[in-house]
């Protein structure tokens, strides 16, 4: 039982840092207004950890590497954290573990997408038109995904099929290729532990 709070307290708190950052990477892609109090959090959030990190590691074509640089290394120790929970020894698994986390980094990244796509959906249906910080600030995030999608024009009457088929493509991204990648290598007695790392 304490090990299950343990690994709890740490998936909570890690959860919260790295799901920042990533909003932080897609902002910067998306550039999002800074001036939303949501990315404001964020920044908040995200600012002690990337700032040291921004010295020693530039952008690249516009990318916040830094970013992604911070996301896998607060992947590698909530894997190596939980593990340790769970009675294994991390270290044996050091390197497996260094790679299930660069496999997490893209697979934290679609699994934040993809409920800023729920949530967008879901919350301009409700919404009804009214501004809400939140929406304004999720859907500036997914437009970079969508948007492509939304070229297509993908029309019939009034129905906007773009939306659907971007969150389609994301599910396929997420859950099989990028699931099928990593899930066969993994035991079945530590996918529960290991797969909150790995954005699965």
């Amino acid at each position: 039982m304490l090990g299950q709070l343990i690994v709890l307290i740490l998936k909570t708190a890690f959860g919260i840092l790295l799901i920042s950052l990533v909003a932080r990477f897609l902002a910067q892609i998306a550039r999002a207004d800074v001036r939303n109090p949501l990315a404001m959090t964020v920044l908040q959030i995200t600012d002690p950890f990337l700032k040291p990190m921004r010295r020693i590691i530039p952008g690249i074509a516009g990318l916040d590497i830094a970013s992604l640089v911070c996301i896998w290394i607060g992947q590698f120790i909530l894997a190596c954290l939980i593990f340790a929970a769970m009675g294994l020894n991390p270290i044996v698994m050091a390197a497996q573990l260094a790679v299930w986390s660069l496999l997490g980094v893209a697979g934290i990244l679609l699994t934040v997408l993809q409920w800023s796509m729920i949530i967008v959906a879901i919350g301009s249906w409700i919404s009804s038109g009214q501004q809400n910080p939140l929406l304004g600030f999720l859907t500036q995030l997914v437009e970079p995904f969508v948007g492509p999608f939304r070229r297509l024009n993908l029309n019939i009457g009034m129905l906007d099929l773009s939306y659907i088929i971007a969150f389609l493509v994301l599910i396929i991204l997420r859950d099989f290729i990028l699931g099928g990648m990593i899930l066969p290598s993994i035991g079945y007695s530590t996918i529960g532990g290991i797969s909150p790392i790995l954005g699965l």
